[in-house]
């Protein structure tokens, strides 16, 4: 079985192709144009369609989540299907055309797209509890699906209020002068931990009409009475005790829906997966992990980048009743070709030496920072080794460094730090691991103090010894330095989506305060080398 899965509209679009339940080729369209949160998916079909990794004619089912692009797939009866679906069916079999011949296909409900993605990272585990959550699905903001006997079903829609959902980050990141773009609540998440939580914001969030998630001329007037309240100035430190009192509330209101919802079983509570944008706030995830004590599956695509193989997978898992394969994250796209790199280099007036990982831990150890590309891209907004900066975390103003002038980000966000499985099972005993980096840690003090946050927090990423090359990185770095981590951020440049090619790396970085740059078996110094 061949499926093309698309999210073909909205933002964060992308195009995946499976064969016989494994993907096989998948990229999301910012990645191709640079273009954070790109809704142009043409771009990526015609990318996708192109490799020949593609069996472009033997393609058996088109799956796509809403909304549909009808002019990318013209789906005779679309009007039926979404009718269909705004009435609360998961999905609408029908045709569609697809390079000039009728194709099989399963118009996808948004909300079921992202749960079926979050139970695959769930094993599909019958029992699993999903809970999709985000700014704006299409028919709702928050959604519980289960997985019952190889079904999901659709538990709840709009279990959680406006504070316990996408819109409400949206709506405090507005508040506080942020803007409403896809990327404002991970800026405004990040001023939590220089605050604490205030019970007059509380009582004033709580009061709050809950309509506001419905009628967006009742949540204007409604940001226009806070704004002029002070305890919602948006100077730094209001704004940080206005932020952790939301971050608060946020989280105690989905345990709490969680916890009503959740399998409970003789040695505790059944599986929990979290899919939709607030998959990514770490904070709560850490602390419902804590709480339920076991493991939570997230998807690291789990916002709407992950449609891509979410639509796919429902079709495939649910529809057809066949199982797809375990994703890999490393899978956004393919490796770029040798010579193109060389060529690249070459244009760039950059002399290419084979990759010498003892002389890049020495650098990294000398304060130096790496861009470092290897192989398929991440899928996803993390940066997890394969289009990543890297820096020093025992360096002083190191973050500053990298956060701040390299790529410009806001002086208060923090960054993460990847640390190989062994180290981390010896810091943490019986810790659970982070291999997609969406969980935040304690860190000692002393031990990685440039990726520490001011609350004494870590996002920290898992790698294990599957990734050689990061990992014996990390190795020789420790045995030059005795720190077990290295800072590990998104390789790309201000405002721009992550670099996928050589090209773009050094679009974002050549005139940059990059020292060294890899691309897979070969590296090149900006200047001489140290």
């Amino acid at each position: 079985m061949k499926v093309l899965s698309l999210h073909s509209a909205g933002h964060d679009t992308g195009v995946g192709y499976f064969e016989d339940g494994r993907l096989v080729f998948a990229v999301e369209t910012e990645r191709l144009t640079r273009v954070k949160h790109d809704h142009r998916s043409d771009l990526a079909l015609e990318h996708v369609l192109s490799q020949e990794c593609v069996d472009v004619d033997g393609i058996d089912l088109v799956a796509v989540s809403t909304p549909v692009r009808s002019a990318l797939l013209r789906i005779p009866d679309l009007d039926r299907a979404m009718e269909r679906i705004d009435g609360g069916a998961p999905h609408h079999r029908t045709t569609c055309e697809l390079l000039g011949r009728s194709v099989d296909c399963v118009v996808v409900t948004h909300e079921v797209s992202h749960a079926a993605l979050a139970a695959h990272y769930a094993g599909h585990e019958d029992g699993t509890l999903v809970l999709v959550n985000e700014g704006r699905g299409q028919l709702t903001r928050s959604s519980l699906f289960r997985v019952d006997d190889g079904r999901l079903e659709w538990v709840a829609k709009d279990p959680l209020p406006w504070y316990g959902n996408g819109f409400g980050w949206t709506a405090i990141g507005h508040l506080l002068g942020f803007g409403k773009s896809p990327s404002v609540a991970g800026k405004v998440m990040a001023l939590g931990g220089y605050g604490q939580p205030d019970p007059r914001v509380r009582e004033q969030l709580l009061a709050v009409d809950p309509r506001v998630m419905h009628d967006l001329e009742l949540a204007e007037r409604v940001r226009a009475e806070l704004a002029g309240r002070p305890e919602f100035n948006p100077e730094f430190e209001t704004a940080a005790h206005v932020v952790a009192t939301f971050q608060e509330l946020f989280t105690e209101t989905v345990h709490a829906v969680l916890d009503r919802h959740v399998t409970r079983t003789a040695t505790g509570v059944g599986p929990i997966a979290l899919g939709g944008g607030c998959a990514l706030n770490i904070v709560a995830n850490s602390a419902l992990r804590e709480s339920f004590g076991r493991d939570i599956a997230i998807p690291p695509a789990c916002g709407d980048a992950g449609h891509l193989a979410g639509a796919g997978i429902y079709a495939l898992t649910y529809v057809l009743g066949q199982r797809p394969e375990p994703l890999s994250v490393y899978g956004n796209g393919v490796g770029e070709a040798p010579a193109d790199v060389l060529a690249t280099l070459d244009t760039a007036g950059l002399k290419a030496v084979p990759y010498d990982a003892s002389a890049v831990a020495r650098l990294l150890a000398d304060g130096g920072v790496v861009a470092l590309t290897e192989g398929a891209a991440e899928l996803g907004p993390r940066a997890l080794g394969h289009r990543s900066l890297l820096g020093s975390p025992a360096v002083s103003g190191m973050r500053k460094r990298m956060s701040e002038k390299l790529k410009q980000r806001e002086w208060y966000r923090p960054l993460g730090a990847v640390m190989r499985d062994e180290r981390f099972a010896e810091l943490y005993p019986g810790g659970r691991p982070s291999p997609y980096m969406l969980f935040e840690y304690e860190l000692p003090e002393g031990t990685a103090p440039e990726a520490r946050h001011v609350n004494g927090t870590c996002r920290i990423q898992t790698l294990g010894a599957d990734q050689p090359r990061l990992h014996g990185l990390l190795g020789s770095f420790e045995t030059l330095t005795g720190v077990p981590a290295l800072i590990n951020t998104s390789l790309n440049g201000p405002g721009q989506a992550i670099a996928h090619t050589a090209r773009h790396v050094l679009d974002d970085f050549a005139d940059g305060d990059v020292d060294l740059f890899v691309f897979d078996d070969v590296m090149a110094y900006r200047g001489e080398p140290r």
